[in-house]
This record gives C-alpha cells, structure tokens and sequence, in this order.
C-alpha cells in the first residue's frame, strides 16, 4: 500500500533538502500519484486545469500527456515565478500556461472553459473551498470531471504541524490554543530543526510565528462528510472515493480496513482520492 508521505513525515525528509531537491522530490510525488490513482483517465484533447499548481511539477508532467492544453492556477505569485522557469527550462511539447489568482473565492477563466480540474495534495489548504467547489462547476463543461487527492482534517496529522507536535490526532485530544503554545515554544528550543519551510531566502530561520497566532494556519478543517454533502449540494457526481489507510504492514492493513467503516472512517484515512463528474447537458447523455 502507497503511504502518503507529507514534507516533515519520518523517512522521506524531505525538508531537509536543498529547495531545488524539494521541488524535485515534490514533482516526483505528484507524478507518482496521478499514474496510481489516475493513469486511466484519458485526457488526449482535453483542456485541464491544476488548481493549486505550486511550482508546476504536476502541470508539466500533464503536458506530456497529449493534452490540448494545461493551465496551471495558485495564489502564491512566487510559485507561479518557479513554475514558469521550470518550463522555460523543460521547454515541453505543450506550454503550460501558469496564472497567479486573483483572489481565494474565484477562478480566473471562463465559464465552460476546461475538461478537467486536477487538485492535488491542496484541497485542505484551500479556505474558501465552499466557493472554490462552485466555482470549479462552472468552469468546467459538461461531463467534465475533478480528479483529487487529499489529505482531510482528521488524518491523524491533519493541522501539517508534526513537525513541531508529532503526535497522531493531537488537533482531536487537545485544543487549539494548546497546540499554538506548544508549536511556539518548540519552535524557539536550540535543538529544533527548522524545516525548508522556516528558512527565509538566506537560509535563516524565519521569526517565530506561533506566539502572533490566534489560529492554526493554513488548513481548513475540511472532514470527508462535510466535502461529500458540498459536492451534492453543487451537482458534482461523486463516481469514485477512495479511502486510504496509512502505516506498513498489519498496521496498513487494520487501517485501510476501518476507513471503510462510516463512524470512524476519517480518523484512520491518511489521504483520499476523488473523482468527480459534472452532469452532462441532457443532449449529451
């Protein structure tokens, strides 16, 4: 079974690496899971969007793909900057076209204007996602579909702050103003290891930004249920769910064995993956 490795996660490291390893390390991690989870989806002729595309790693993979075209959206514009390198570097067969957001509750394309919408490993991270979800309806055309992998609120690191607080469903057992103090005062102990992620350009680490926080950051605490009743609120079709366990061996077992159980399904599921479908128009059916 695939583990689902998160930057910081025992054994993969990677935020130890030099940025351009990361990027690299990331891109592979994408590919990797598009090809597992995705690789019969057909997307010759199609145009697609990667919403949330980071540096581009997932949208120049995609590019190779046949498709018609690939636009790659994020609101970070330092992203956006390295994405467009990378394919200035790469220089694939189709050009990705890579766009900074305007704003966190659109999308900056016409209506009916993509095939499919790839949302990898960023679902979590979007805060406006009740907005974003529509928005991705409208922009798509009939019969088009989202494909998803996401890591949900209760995974048992769901808040992404194990690397100050490795301690599985710690945002469950404790509260939030506990998990704040606790990620401000490991932050500033000598022997901490600031992670890529806590260096600024220069490679110094960055202020500590926990003691000004009132809220854990960057995370939505969106659950399984509450994305799957939104999806039928807004007319997705749900055709595909899939819910993984994490760990090796008899503990990946146990694990993927109680996500299929409702009650306790999102506190064993370390990462989900979606397919989703827009009705077709009623000719097209």
């Amino acid at each position: 079974m695939l583990r689902h490795r998160r930057p910081g996660d025992a054994g993969s490291n990677p935020a130890s690496l030099r940025r351009a390893d990361y990027q690299a390390w990331r891109a592979t991690t994408l590919r990797d899971h598009y090809e597992r989870y995705f690789a019969q989806v057909d997307l010759t002729g199609r145009d697609v969007l990667d919403f949330g595309c980071g540096d581009g790693g997932l949208s120049l993979h995609v590019a190779t793909m046949g498709v018609r075209s690939i636009t790659g959206i994020d609101l970070k514009a330092e992203r956006i900057d390295a994405a467009r390198g990378r394919a200035a570097t790469l220089r694939p067969a189709i050009q990705p076209r890579f766009m900074a957001a305007s704003d966190q509750r659109s999308i900056d394309l016409p209506d009916g204007g993509v095939d499919v919408i790839l949302c990898f490993d960023v679902l979590e991270h979007i805060l406006e996602y009740e907005a974003i979800v529509r928005e991705w309806v409208r922009v798509l055309r009939p019969g088009g579909r989202v494909l998803i992998l996401w890591v949900p609120w209760l995974h048992p690191y769901g808040p992404h702050i194990n690397s100050l607080v490795p301690i599985p469903w710690a945002h469950v057992l404790f509260s939030q103003r506990v998990l704040l103090d606790t990620c401000a005062r490991v932050y500033d102990l000598p022997e901490f290891e600031p992670k890529l992620w806590d260096l600024d350009e220069h490679g110094r680490k960055k202020p500590n930004k926990w003691r000004e926080l009132d809220r854990l950051p960057a995370v939505n605490r969106l659950t399984i249920r509450r994305f799957e009743r939104l999806c039928r609120e807004v007319g997705l079709a749900i055709e595909r769910a899939q819910y993984r366990g994490f760990g090796g061996g008899a503990l990946a077992w146990c694990t993927h064995a109680l996500t299929r159980v409702p009650g306790v399904r999102e506190l064993f599921t370390s990462h989900t993956v979606y397919e989703l479908r827009k009705p077709p128009r009623v000719s097209d059916a």
